[in-house]
């Protein structure tokens, strides 16, 4: 007779398998809860205690623990292994259905209640799913009903399940029980000081994208916080997203969360920098003058908003070609505006959500550092030059240097009336940055701000702002030559002021 051990925390569908097992011939073997909800549906169960003539103890911290669990599950079909479990009373288990207790939900929901984050934490469960799929030539494990099906087609013929499909089974299981701890390592984690000694990035896969960076890359997207905004993303229409989208996407959205306040913002991204922004009292024209700011490189961008969408708004873009548009809402009119387009993709997606951690991979490996959550406060900014800001140069510094730091270094960005209206990005040379910056800008008109991501190594910045009549400017200071720049910028009458803050993005 062959033996099934069913152990789940989630138990939906778990009596279709279990009923096909039986009248196949299987024994069930359960544990508390699976158990109960098998009887009750009146489908045979032996329970583990009646395997071990051992109880559950421990307030059922202790159930399947034992080696007349374990070694059934680990058998090999040799003649000695068999021999063993014969002597030993007891046979070989051949399948084991478990999932693990809701860890991942309880961070939802109980993240600051150590005690209950601990009792959430599976041992037995993930001890057992390890030691069927090591065993997967002869135990299959399954942690997931999605993949019944085939397990239950397989039984009601009375076939194998092949051994690749055996093998298949015992990689999901071995990286379900590794995200599942990755998921225990980061929560006891949070909060410390300096960096564990062993790091492990777990994910669930959520969804294949169009392709890669390019068409002949394969791409999908996976989430290792539930709660992020792109666990589910809301599409509304258009096509698939891709690799690249899904980046615009995330630095789009992580824009938009530094401006979440009563004042309409607008913005454009493309090739993960901001080439329009503006902010205004109506939606109109926040959009408007974020698209003016560089309307050539607009074409085929992704455009999102701080607040619901609204129809006169959607009827204005809906002239220009957008890959894709970013906002909180959208109104029933503007949605039937845009729904005529049907390849833009149309994302709904709630603020708020602040990641923490930025990774990216190197040959073999990865680095690891903080986010820059830096928020801007001109308050604490160092004046170097010039007199104190009024009201409306205060708004556009802080409005600029809430931007500059999502501009790629080397990053220039220059702005007026609370509109981005010149970028100069990803320049190996700061000065080739501040001519890009002006040269979009059309020449930089009179009274603008002019804002870079680090400190200017020497005086050629200034003099080139000064002569395009750039009012204002804001950098990190930080340079050997800032005695140098801060004197340039008196004799030009510049206003100079320093963050002591850098903003590289790279």
């Amino acid at each position: 007779m062959k033996r099934a051990l069913i152990s789940v925390y989630h138990k939906e569908n778990i009596e279709t398998i279990a009923t096909v097992l039986v009248k196949a011939g299987w024994e069930i073997v359960s544990t508390g809860g699976t158990a109960a909800r098998l009887k009750q549906r009146h489908i045979p169960v032996t329970e583990v205690s009646q395997i071990t003539n051992f109880p559950e103890i421990l307030d059922g911290r202790v159930k399947t623990l034992h080696p007349l669990i374990f070694g059934p599950v680990l058998a090999k079909r040799t003649n000695e292994h068999l021999r063993q479990l014969q002597e030993f009373r007891t046979a070989k288990i051949d399948l084991v259905i478990i999932n693990f207790y809701p860890f991942e939900d309880a961070l939802e929901k109980k993240a600051a209640d150590l005690d209950a984050m601990l009792e959430n934490i599976d041992i037995g469960g993930p001890a057992l799913v390890r030691a069927a799929a090591k065993n997967f030539r002869d135990t299959i494990v399954l942690i997931d009903e999605k993949d019944y099906a085939p397990v239950i087609a397989a039984v009601e013929s009375n076939s194998d399940i092949p051994m690749e499909s055996r093998k298949k089974l015992a990689q999901k299981a071995f990286a379900y029980t590794s995200f599942y701890d990755s998921l225990i390592a980061a929560y006891l984690h949070a909060g410390e000081i300096g960096h564990p000694d062993f790091l492990t990035i777990g994910g669930r896969m959520t969804q294949s994208l169009r392709y890669g960076e390019n068409p002949h890359q394969a791409a999908f997207m996976a989430i290792r916080d539930r709660r992020s905004p792109f666990n589910a993303i809301d599409q509304l229409q258009g096509k698939a997203l891709s690799f690249n989208n899904i980046l615009d996407l995330a630095m789009m959205y992580e824009l938009l969360n530094e401006f979440q306040e009563k004042k309409h913002f607008a913005a454009i991204v493309k090739h993960q920098n901001p080439c329009g922004a503006a902010m205004a009292a109506a939606q109109l024209p926040a959009f408007q003058n974020a698209f003016q700011g560089d309307p050539r490189s607009a074409f085929g961008g992704i455009v999102g908003f701080n607040h619901r969408l609204e129809a006169e708004t959607a009827a204005a873009m809906s002239e220009i070609f957008f890959e894709v548009v970013l906002a909180p809402d959208y109104t029933d009119e503007a949605l039937k505006i845009l729904h005529k387009k049907k390849n833009l993709r149309l994302i709904r997606m709630p603020a708020g959500y602040v990641e923490n951690a930025d990774f990216k991979t190197i040959p073999g490996g990865f680095v690891y550092q903080s986010r820059d959550n830096q928020t801007a406060d001109s308050e604490s900014f160092e004046l170097k030059s010039g007199k104190p800001l009024n009201k409306k140069e205060k708004g556009d510094v802080e409005f600029g240097w809430k931007i500059i730091k999502y501009v790629k270094s080397n990053g220039i960005i220059i702005v007026k009336n609370l509109t981005l209206i010149g970028v100069g990005a990803g320049q190996a040379s700061r000065i080739d940055a501040v001519e890009l910056a002006i040269r979009k800008s059309q020449s930089a008109p009179a009274g603008s701000v002019l804002l870079s991501d680090a400190f200017f190594p020497f005086p050629d910045s200034v003099e080139l702002a000064a002569k395009h009549k750039i009012a204002i400017l804001v950098e990190p200071g930080g340079s050997i030559k800032d005695p140098d720049v801060i004197l340039a910028a008196q004799k030009l009458g510049l206003t100079l002021l320093f963050t002591g803050i850098r903003h590289f993005r790279h």
